[in-house]
């Protein structure tokens, strides 16, 4: 009877090692299919990704060619572009219901601000996000606990980025202003953690209020550019440098 139970505790032991070196072995592609399939969902706009690589026993990885596309009604190929981030995670927390990331740090990405007076592409992600949360923690409340995998992230870093400006108010003209540094830490750190989309919901508000305060500033030089060459003309092209101010205003007038 003994020997009988000891080959069913070997024989679940190896089943066990098994399943985690399956898991393991397909943690990227896991990752991956992660992020282009419920990404979406929740922006509400296309996103690719080239690779992710994580280490199973370290825990250090990156994510290479992230693409996250416009909602509809935007002429521009992108919102974002990132060439590579670096991760690192807690292995072991991969095993359990809350995701440990120990930090996250994006490095040199391309934002592209499109806006008109009737709004932008980076405003209406975030409204979908807004909306995507909303609803889930409507339905958690009802179920007392959000669905699927929480996550706790320690520290998050995106440095070096610039925002390209695309805007009706610039006459069809491009600029690329830089982007100030970005540091989120202690995101998800009590028990039960956050969910990917409130992770998701933190960062686009803080891109959103450091991208609108770069924008604003940006289009306040050039407004002021505009308005001192007219006075030296005069007359009508001063009353057209003022409706070029007026129109800077309105536009972030609509994010307040």
């Amino acid at each position: 009877m003994k020997s009988k139970l000891v080959k069913i505790a070997i024989a679940l032991a190896v089943v066990a090692l098994l399943a985690l070196v399956v898991l393991f072995m397909s943690l990227n592609f896991i990752v991956k299919q992660g992020v282009v399939s419920f990404g979406p969902e929740v922006i509400k706009a296309p996103i690719s990704l080239d690779s992710v690589s994580i280490s199973a026993l370290s825990g250090g990885g990156e994510i290479r060619g992230l693409v996250i596309g416009n909602p509809e009604g935007f002429k521009t190929p992108n919102a974002v572009k990132l060439g590579v981030a670096s991760l690192q995670v807690k292995p072991m927390s991969l095993l359990g219901d809350k995701i440990v990331v120990q930090s996250i740090k994006a490095d040199s990405a391309e934002i592209t601000f499109e806006g008109s007076l009737s709004g932008s592409n980076l405003g209406k992600i975030q409204e979908n996000i807004d909306a995507y949360v909303t609803a889930l923690l409507g339905a958690a409340k009802e179920k007392k606990s959000a669905p699927g995998k929480k996550l706790q992230v320690d520290e998050l870093v995106i440095s070096n980025a610039k925002i390209n400006l695309s805007m009706t108010i610039l006459g069809g003209k491009s600029a690329t202003v830089p982007l100030p540094d970005i540091k989120l830490t202690n995101l998800g750190q009590g028990a039960e953690g956050v969910t990917p989309a409130e992770v998701i919901k933190v960062v686009m508000k803080e891109v959103m209020t450091k991208t609108t305060t770069a924008v604003s500033g940006a289009l306040g030089a050039i407004g002021k550019g505009v308005t001192d060459a007219a006075k030296s003309v005069g007359g009508a092209a001063a009353g057209a440098a003022k409706g070029v101010t007026k129109g800077i205003g309105d536009l972030f007038k609509k994010k307040e």
